[in-house]
């Protein structure tokens, strides 16, 4: 790209993420209390102090409450009660093509549907999620490449195909290190990993044996994460192999910290669950006031910080991931 179109194209952005900062500044519900439904039952302490302090009520049927929930029918019975409500915002998650047709109903009676966590099958005004995939994929691998001093084989360590975010990280990894990080090669992955504890640990020790130039090794998900560092711990290889693993949604498991402080591990989360309770409910009510996203960049109060917002999908994303090392694991962990 010429020198002068990145200078313009940076200007752009910069132009446009202070405008979308200077707008994401709702100071609580304007002209009535707004009613937003959760019917994810993630929202938990977090988001109800952040509908506190906007001055929106966020309400928790009692069976989402409790975790009883619940087979399509009854999904459908309280969408249709939420309806019946007037509620003016609904927070969803999980995709379940049989609840379609129900998210149809709930934005033909003007309801705010948001999905948050996971997307949901069908139209919905907004998702609110973690970090990017491409972002979290880069993170993953970046964390395993500052360990390795940038040079070296590595494998990636997966999940199978339990999910598809899951593949989506893995292919992000795949493509980005040969291009970010040309020294360092791919050396294979431990395949049809077995379930249960130690079946997976011998898997991977199994294949760190067999490949003695190995480096490192990226853990995709939280379960390979802990099979990793407990690999690397029992085969006594910690400081000659180096694990950089997904560490979950809430930092920081105490084993996973056990790694961290052995140098078997360094872990990246998308983000915690906290946060995004605080953001969701943010953002459905800077909808509901009457406020419109735009692409770029927005500074949101509380534990959150900056968010970025895409247009393209109507996805609304926590910022970088949170990479914790032997120098921050201090910071989260309970003395």
């Amino acid at each position: 790209m010429h020198r002068k179109t990145v200078a313009a194209f940076a200007l752009a952005v910069s132009l446009a993420t202070l405008a979308a900062t200077l707008l994401a500044r709702p100071s609580g519900a304007a002209h009535r209390r707004y009613t937003i439904a959760d019917l994810t039952g993630n929202m938990g302490k977090a988001g109800q102090e952040e509908a506190k302090r906007l001055g929106v009520r966020l309400l928790v049927p009692k069976t989402v409450l409790l975790g009883s929930c619940c087979s399509t029918s009854g999904w459908i019975k309280i969408y249709k009660s939420m309806i019946a409500r007037h509620v003016d915002a609904i927070i969803s998650t999980g995709y379940d093509p049989t609840l379609a047709s129900t998210f149809r109903k709930v934005r033909k009676a003007g309801i705010l549907l948001i999905s948050s966590a996971d997307d949901i099958a069908g139209k919905r005004d907004l998702y609110v999620g973690y970090s990017a995939p491409a972002i979290f994929g880069h993170a993953l691998a970046d964390a395993l490449a500052s360990q390795i001093g940038k040079k070296g084989e590595y494998a990636i360590v997966d999940e199978q195909g339990e999910y598809p975010i899951a593949q989506t990280w893995k292919k992000i990894v795949e493509h980005y290190i040969p291009k970010a990080y040309p020294s360092m090669k791919l050396d294979g992955a431990p395949s049809e990993i077995p379930t249960g504890d130690q079946n997976e640990v011998d898997a991977v020790k199994s294949f760190m044996s067999a490949h003695p130039n190995l480096k490192g090794m990226i853990s995709i998900t939280p379960r390979e994460t802990y099979a990793t560092g407990e690999a690397i711990t029992q085969a006594g290889r910690i400081g000659q192999i180096f694990g950089a693993g997904n560490g979950g949604m809430t930092p920081v498991d105490p084993q996973l910290a056990g790694y961290v402080r052995t140098g078997a591990a360094e872990l990246v989360y998308v983000d915690s669950n906290r946060k995004l309770a605080y953001l969701t409910v943010w953002a459905a009510s800077y909808l509901l006031t009457g406020h419109h996203f735009g692409f770029g960049a927005y500074q949101v109060g509380g534990p959150i910080g900056q968010v970025w917002y895409y247009p393209k999908h109507q996805e609304l994303r926590l910022d970088q991931p949170l990479i914790v090392t032997k120098k921050n694991l201090r910071h989260y962990t309970k003395p």
